[in-house]
């Protein structure tokens, strides 16, 4: 019953928002509930069960699936998560029994004869009300999946608007990349002959070009095709530098056979050369290592300081809202500063 109600809200939930699904279940529940106390109550006093009622079974279902799940369960605190909802149940349970009794003799309990049960009955009486915060406890353990679904999907509508906003702008910077190709080609070849230097810089831009155009609209990528425009990018940099860059590109474990999204890692290396080199000095570096193990990618870089690294623009911040949406909480991007020096590292699962 409860996988059926949810795949009916999932099903509602593709033409209305999931707030607005729950102020349609909690208002069913209210009315359910309103006419089930109306059967031996007055209409007040249905109405005021029905309300305290919805407002303890909310107290339950919000408690577990956005307090006691992600703090306890979801952290490996299984032995606190069950003695807490024990114990949650029971003071939901007395609370919920007492704020009725209390509203009953205050209100209600005016010309009716107060009943006089044994104490079996109170047993079964408050027993029955505690099962049924039980039935409610398991209803939130499936709110609580429906929450899941619904943040995880939004995400992949969110990633596939990026993308297409992303592949939607590379199309309109893409005038006649065929023809542009081809044209570099023939300088090429004419450089080839008069300026072997020049040609060598042209094959390295043409690169870099197909890497942008054939490369940057896929989802995975090879490793080496990243590590190879990264060479590429690195290389027409150092053009621009008055003195010589010393670079430190280190790669341990084998990427052949590995597949990462594209530009994951050129933003950390266009960062340091955007704030990590100062052209009027003789001594900077970049160092970039990459370890390969069968979990994970991990990536760290490094550069002298020059000016403050915290400003480092749309393209690290651009990063991070990817690596967001790509892996949710399973990886690490971290910046550090330690002795002159700025690191950026970024590990990625595989």
């Amino acid at each position: 019953m409860i996988t059926s109600i949810f795949e009916d809200m999932i099903s509602i939930s593709s033409h209305i928002s999931f707030p607005k699904v729950q102020w349609i279940v909690w208002s069913f529940v209210l009315l359910l509930l309103f006419g089930i106390y109306l059967q031996n109550d007055s209409f007040a006093e249905a109405a005021t069960y029905a309300i305290i009622t919805t407002l303890f079974y909310a107290i339950v279902i919000y408690g577990n699936a956005m307090w006691l799940i992600p703090r306890l369960y979801k952290k490996e605190k299984r032995t606190a998560y069950i003695l807490l909802i024990i114990l949650f149940l029971i003071v939901v349970t007395i609370g919920r029994l007492q704020l009725q009794n209390a509203l009953y003799l205050q209100f209600f309990s005016k010309g009716k004869p107060m009943p006089t049960k044994d104490t079996s009955y109170y047993v079964m009486y408050y027993l029955s009300y505690f099962l049924s915060s039980i039935l409610i406890f398991i209803f939130s353990i499936a709110f609580h999946l429906s929450i899941e679904y619904f943040r995880v999907r939004e995400q992949q509508q969110l990633l596939q608007k990026r993308t297409a906003e992303a592949e939607l702008k590379l199309l309109k910077s893409q005038v006649q990349p065929h023809f542009l190709f081809n044209t570099l080609n023939n300088i090429y070849f004419v450089a080839q002959r008069e300026s072997p230097d020049t040609a060598v810089l042209l094959e390295r831009l043409s690169n870099i070009m197909r890497y942008f155009v054939d490369e940057g609209t896929k989802d995975l990528i090879p490793l080496t095709t990243e590590i190879n425009f990264i060479y590429d990018y690195i290389h027409l940099e150092k053009l621009r530098m008055r003195h010589p860059l010393q670079v430190q590109f280190d790669i341990h474990g084998e990427p052949d056979s590995l597949l990462i999204p594209p530009m994951l890692l050129i933003p950390l290396i266009e960062n340091v050369f955007k704030h990590g080199i100062d052209k009027r000095y003789e001594n900077n570096f970049l160092v970039a290592i990459i370890t390969i193990s069968e979990e994970s990618l991990d990536a760290v870089i490094s550069n002298r300081i020059y000016r403050s690294e915290l400003k480092s623009g749309s393209g690290i911040m651009n990063l991070t809202s990817r690596l967001q949406l790509l892996y949710g909480s399973r990886y690490i991007f971290e910046t550090s500063e330690k002795d002159a020096l700025f690191y950026a590292h970024l590990n990625i699962p595989l």
